[in-house]
């Protein structure tokens, strides 16, 4: 069994509406607040973070670079390598290192050794045999060098309290190695650079090893990256925190720098904010609750007034008019009511009038199809038709019976036009039967029309009116049926080509087409006209016309039949 739902009272639901929309729109402000500041905020942090990042990307690599050219000058001279080099040569050589510090601004220590790896000429102030011993244990810049003569070499010391970031070049004399030519520059002069914005920066060489740094929050006991922060981008916690990190390559990937925004405060004055939204949210709330009851009782006093005037309405009472003044559209409500009971008054007498003249139609219905003539005639055409053509009597008598049967079946049913004029078919071949050769009929029905649903009945005694006085003292009688759609109509066209209506009878039948109540004694024509009419409403009828004939042309509203509402369901 299907559960009922419940249904709320109009009451309820404008309580409903009045607490819904008086919340949503503080809840959607506070949610487009949040979103605002959210958005706004991790732009600035976002934005900053990368600028800064960039910048000091690109301070680095344009000093590692401008140190690079510098090396690739220096390589081209072999002699450069000669202890014997002139003074003027070493100063030359001085001021080229002194004209990138000062355009870099970073400082760096010079060094050019033999192919053994000797000194021969350097910038530092180093202890000459401590410099040669650390040179051949810890310079693996020359290792890379030995490598890859043909290359800028790069490696960054970042263990050890000693670190500094070494290029190299090797310095060639056509294919022999002459010696190499060393750039190293130290950690302090980077840390000044990383320390220079609000941002925690790091330096970090493609192992891991921290090179300089701004803060030491993120770096582990033995100097590394910690282990939590390697490799990850945008927004993380670490440690309770919030932060936000950009990280960029430079040299091949030989170093990453790290800029790591402190999210912390921002997040806890997020949090405050959200605490103090939800407590207005909390406060609209229950102000609106306790107003929205007695707001709902005011707003529906002339909704229940409504109310109890339809189940009046429904319970039989059609004179419970409304008088509402309260507002323009309450008054207009009440007033569309008031005539809405006047006009269901008139259709309920419209429609014992309709039920009246169906009823009446129908006894004249069977009144025309029963009488002497008739019946009489067409039994006797079986009776002759016994003796000289058993098939064609079989036919009649059939066909009489399907007739009969059809015609005495409840005349206010409603039925499909192909279905109706099946039968009017069958009424014509007995009229073509009894009058042979002087009499022919043909029917029409176009494509679309046969499922549309007509009044049962309605087109016979037109049919009928057409071969009562149709002959007249003419030898020969043409009848002819179509049924046609026509601007969201079906149209129905009788036509004979009988001896017609005169003109002054004609202009009778047209004038008591428009009556409400028949004054001529033509009941048959009346009767569908009235009957279409009182179905469909004054647009719809019959029109009669007479011109070589008679031709009576029906209109009715297209009403689709079964396979349309097939279709819908």
């Amino acid at each position: 069994m299907k559960k009922v739902q419940s249904v709320r009272s109009f009451k309820e639901n404008l309580k409903r509406m009045l607490l819904l929309y008086s919340l949503a729109p503080v809840f959607q402000l506070m949610v487009l607040c949040i979103a605002i500041v959210l958005c706004v905020g991790s732009f600035f942090i976002i934005s900053k973070s990368r600028n800064t990042n960039q910048e000091i990307v690109q301070t680095v690599d344009y000093t590692l670079v401008s140190y690079d050219k510098l090396l690739q000058d220096l390589a081209q001279t072999p002699d450069i390598v000669d202890p014997k080099t002139s003074t003027t040569k070493r100063q030359k050589i001085m001021r080229k290192l002194y004209t990138v510090s000062v355009d870099t601004g970073y400082e760096a220590e010079l060094y050019v050794l033999d192919e053994n790896h000797r000194i021969c000429l350097r910038t530092g102030e180093e202890d000459p045999d401590r410099l040669e011993n650390e040179i051949n244990k810890k310079w693996k810049v020359l290792d890379i060098l030995e490598e890859d003569p043909d290359q800028t070499a790069i490696y960054i010391a970042a263990m050890g309290n000693d670190k500094k970031i070494y290029l190299g070049r090797t310095v060639k004399e056509g294919q022999s190695t002459r010696g190499y030519v060393i750039i190293s520059i130290s950690r302090p002069e980077f840390t000044a650079l990383l320390s220079g914005s609000l941002q925690k920066n790091i330096l970090v060489d493609n192992t891991g090893w921290v090179f300089a740094t701004s803060s030491y929050s993120f770096v582990d006991e033995v100097g590394r990256l910690a282990k939590d922060l390697k490799g990850k981008k945008g927004f993380f916690t670490y440690r309770g925190g919030s932060y936000y990190t950009t990280v960029n390559e430079l040299w091949g990937g030989a170093l990453s720098v790290y800029t790591i925004t402190d999210n912390t405060d921002i997040v806890g004055v997020l949090v405050a904010v959200l605490i103090t939204g939800f407590f207005v949210l909390f406060l609209v709330f229950f102000i609106t609750f306790s107003s929205a009851e007695r707001m709902a009782v005011k707003s529906t006093a002339d909704i229940r007034e409504i109310d109890k005037a339809f189940q009046s309405v429904t319970e039989g009472n059609l004179d419970a008019y409304l008088d509402i003044r309260s507002s323009t559209e309450f008054e207009n409500i009440g007033k569309c009511y008031n005539e809405m009971l006047d006009s269901l008054k008139r259709q309920i007498e419209a429609n014992r009038e309709l039920a009246e003249t169906v009823a009446y139609a129908h006894v004249k219905q069977l009144e025309s199809q029963f009488n002497s003539h008739f019946l009489f005639n067409t039994l006797d055409n079986i009776r002759f038709m016994c003796k000289i053509d058993a098939d064609l009597a079989e036919f009649m008598t059939v066909s009489l019976s399907e007739l009969l049967r059809y015609n005495t079946s409840n005349a206010n049913e409603k039925v499909t036009v192909e279905e109706d004029l099946k039968y009017i078919r069958i009424y014509l071949e007995i009229m073509k039967v009894r009058f042979c050769e002087r009499f022919d009929y043909q029917i029409r029905m176009e494509e679309g029309v046969e499922e549309c649903l007509m009044p049962k009945l309605l087109l016979q005694p037109l049919i009928e009116n057409a071969i009562k006085y149709g002959f007249g003292t003419r030898e020969h009688l043409n009848v002819e049926v179509t049924a046609v759609k026509k601007d969201g109509m079906v149209v129905f066209v009788c036509r004979d080509d009988g001896v017609g209506i005169v003109p002054e009878l004609l202009e009778k039948l047209r004038h008591n087409l428009t009556l409400s109540q028949n004054e001529s004694s033509h009941l048959g024509m009346y009767n569908v006209h009235r009957r279409i009419q009182l179905m469909y409403g004054e647009e719809y009828g019959i029109l009669v016309e007479s011109e070589d004939g008679v031709t009576i042309t029906v209109n009715l509203p297209f009403e689709g039949g079964m396979s349309e509402e097939k279709e819908q369901l």
